[in-house]
């Protein structure tokens, strides 16, 4: 099986597999021979909106503070 026939054999499982309306463990049950693993791998690799994320800001800043010490005698 070439690259592009293989693409497209998951491109169709994954429309199969979205329209049902089932959770991944449920549909890979009832198509003999697709693991959920496999099925999330082809999920993540042939997902249109899986476009590499963003990778978030740093929002904390290094703050100072001040400490008093007392001596209590």
């Amino acid at each position: 099986m070439t690259k592009a026939e293989l693409q497209e054999l998951w491109a169709t499982r994954i429309a199969e597999y979205k329209m049902s309306g089932q959770s991944v463990r449920e549909w890979c049950a009832t198509h003999e021979g697709i693991s959920p693993r496999q099925l999330w791998y082809w999920l993540q690799k042939y997902n249109p909106s899986s476009a590499p994320c963003e990778q978030p800001k740093n929002n904390f800043y290094r703050v100072q503070k001040e400490i008093k010490v007392e001596r209590i005698f």
